[in-house]
C-alpha cells in the first residue's frame, strides 16, 4: 500500500489551479460604481437596488425596476502551458442578464422601503487544450534505443456559475443617518474537469505492429450544487451637504444545502524508474451524492462620496478576511487504488476538492460629473486582488487533492460610461475593461522533457498568464 500511494502522490504532485480567484470581478459591487446602485456611499445614485442596503433609507420612489445586460468577452492565455509553444488559450462572449429588481416604498410615518433582486453571475468559463505528437526521446535507450512516438494531450476545463436572491430593507434613523439590512440567497454550481495522457510507443527489436505502450492518464471530474444564504448590515451618514459616509458588513455565507458527484480515473503503465522493476498503477472512483460545502469570509466595507456641486469624487474600500484550508467536497473512504485493500483511507486526501483564502484589500475611486442637465459621466477604476495561491495550503498536503482556481493572478479594471435621464427613466450605458497577468503560473505538464522519472509529464516550472475582458453594460431603470 506505501508503495502505491507513493506512486499517487507522485502523479498528484501537480495540483490544479482561473476570475474565480477575485472577489470585486463582479460590475455590481463596492467598486463598480458605472453600475446603477453599486455603492456604499450616498451619491445620489438613480439606481433602485443598492449594494448597501442603508441607502435604501434615501429612496423617495413609490415603485420601479431595472434590469441591466452586459455584452461581454474574455480571452484568457497561458504561456506555454503544455510546453513551449504549446499556450493554453481560452476565449468566450455571453450576453448576461446581470440584475432584475424591484424597490417598494411604503409612505407611512416614517418612510420604509423594501427591495428585492435577483441577479446571475458567469463566474468563469475557461476551457484549454494542447496536445504534442512527435518523435522525441522520452524512454531510456537502454531497452528503447532512439526516439519514440509520443502523444501528449492536455484539456483543462471550469465554469462556474453563481445566482442571488436578495431581499433588502432600510430606513432613516435620523435625518442624516441611515440603516439597512439584506438577506441574500445564493446558488452556486461549477463543474471542473481536468483531462491527460501522456503515451509513447516502445521502440523494440522485433518487427511488429503493436509495440508495447508507456503511458500515463489522469482524469479528475467534480461537478457540486451550492446553496447558501448570508446577511449584510450597511450604514450611511451624511457629515454634510457635500460629504458622505458608508459602511457595510457582510457576514460569511452559510451553508443551507449543496451536493456533489466526483469522477477520478488513474492509470500509470509500463513505466520503468529504474532497469529492474516496471511500474503499472489502477486508480478509479466514482461517487454520487457527496456533501459539498463552499465558504465566503465575513468582509467589511467603506466607502466615501465628496459633492464638488456638478462632479463627485468616491472612494471605497472593503478588508477579506482570510478563510483557512477546508475541502470543499471530501469523498467517501470508498475504494480507489485497485486491487481494493479495504485500506481506502488516502482516497479523501487524493481526490478532494478544496479552497483557501489569504486576508485581502480592495480599493477603488471614482469620477462623476454632470455634462447637461439630462446626462452624467462616469469614470472608474478599481483592485481585483486574488486570493490564491499555494501558500494558503498546508505544506506536506500542498500536492495532494485538487484546488478549484484557474486564475490564481490579480486583476485590474476600469468603467467609462454615462447616465442619460429622462422623465421617467435612466438609461446608463458604459464600457468595461479588465485585465491581469502574472509571470508566477505553475504548469501542470511540460511536454518538452517528459521521461520515466516524471511518468511522461515533463519537469513543470513557472510561466506567464493574463485576461483580457470587455464588455458593453445596458442599464434600464423605469420608475413607475
Amino acid at each position: 500500500m506505501l508503495i502505491r500511494l507513493t506512486i499517487i502522490l507522485l502523479l498528484f504532485s501537480v495540483s490544479t489551479h482561473a476570475q474565480d480567484v477575485n472577489y470585486w470581478s463582479s460590475s455590481y459591487g463596492p467598486g463598480g460604481f458605472l453600475a446603477p446602485g453599486a455603492t456604499i456611499a450616498n451619491n445620489g445614485d438613480s439606481g433602485v437596488f443598492f449594494f448597501n442596503p442603508a441607502l435604501f433609507g434615501y429612496s423617495r420612489k413609490s415603485s420601479a425596476s431595472i434590469s441591466g445586460t452586459i455584452y461581454q468577452y474574455q480571452y484568457t492565455r497561458i504561456k506555454d502551458g503544455a510546453g513551449t509553444g504549446l499556450d493554453l488559450k481560452s476565449t468566450g462572449g455571453s450576453v448576461v442578464p446581470q440584475i432584475v429588481s424591484n424597490t417598494i416604498t411604503l409612505k407611512i410615518k416614517k418612510p420604509f422601503t423594501i427591495a428585492y433582486a435577483l441577479v446571475h453571475e458567469p463566474v468563469m468559463s475557461f476551457t484549454g487544450t494542447q496536445r504534442k505528437d512527435a518523435r522525441q526521446n522520452v524512454l531510456s535507450d537502454t531497452y528503447s534505443p532512439g526516439a519514440e512516438i509520443f502523444v501528449g494531450q492536455y484539456t483543462a476545463q471550469n465554469s462556474i456559475d453563481e445566482t442571488a436572491g436578495i431581499l433588502s430593507t432600510g430606513f432613516m434613523l435620523s435625518p442624516r443617518l441611515a440603516l439597512g439590512f439584506s438577506a441574500e440567497g445564493r446558488i452556486r454550481k461549477q463543474s471542473y474537469s481536468l483531462d491527460l495522457t501522456s503515451r509513447a510507443l516502445f521502440n523494440i527489436s522485433t518487427d511488429t505492429i503493436f509495440p508495447p505502450i508507456a503511458s500515463t492518464k489522469e482524469y479528475y471530474l467534480n461537478t457540486y450544487t451550492h446553496i447558501g444564504v448570508r446577511f449584510k448590515t450597511g450604514l450611511a451618514y451624511d457629515i454634510g451637504a457635500r460629504d458622505h459616509l458608508g459602511l457595510l458588513l457582510t457576514f460569511p455565507l452559510l451553508r443551507i444545502s449543496g451536493f456533489s458527484t466526483v469522477v477520478a480515473d488513474n492509470e500509470i503503465n509500463n513505466i520503468r524508474l529504474d532497469s529492474s522493476f516496471t511500474w503499472n498503477l489502477l486508480a478509479t472512483t466514482r461517487q454520487t451524492d457527496l456533501k459539498a460545502k463552499y465558504k465566503m469570509p465575513i468582509s467589511l466595507a467603506l466607502g466615501y462620496t465628496h459633492d464638488f456641486g456638478t462632479e463627485q469624487l468616491f472612494f471605497t474600500a472593503e478588508y477579506f478576511a482570510k478563510v483557512k484550508e477546508y475541502n470543499i467536497v471530501t469523498p467517501r473512504k470508498e475504494a480507489f487504488i485497485r486491487p481494493d485493500t479495504a485500506n481506502n483511507a488516502g482516497t479523501p486526501l487524493l481526490t478532494r476538492l478544496k479552497d483557501a483564502r489569504m486576508a485581502i484589500l480592495n480599493i477603488a475611486i471614482g469620477f462623476s460629473k454632470v455634462l447637461t442637465p439630462t446626462t452624467t459621466g462616469f469614470i472608474s477604476a478599481r483592485t481585483d486582488f486574488n486570493y490564491g495561491g499555494p501558500s494558503n495550503y498546508k505544506a506536506d498536503e500542498r500536492g495532494l487533492g485538487y484546488t478549484s482556481n484557474t486564475s490564481d493572478w490579480d486583476l485590474y479594471h476600469m468603467q467609462l460610461g454615462a447616465n442619460f435621464k429622462k422623465r421617467k427613466f435612466n438609461l446608463r450605458v458604459g464600457l468595461l475593461l479588465d485585465y491581469g497577468r502574472t509571470t508566477q503560473y505553475p504548469q501542470e505538464v511540460n511536454y518538452d522533457n517528459p521521461n520515466e522519472s516524471n511518468f511522461l509529464l515533463g519537469e513543470s516550472h513557472l510561466t506567464k498568464a493574463s485576461r483580457l475582458g470587455a464588455g458593453l453594460m445596458f442599464a434600464y431603470i423605469h420608475n413607475l
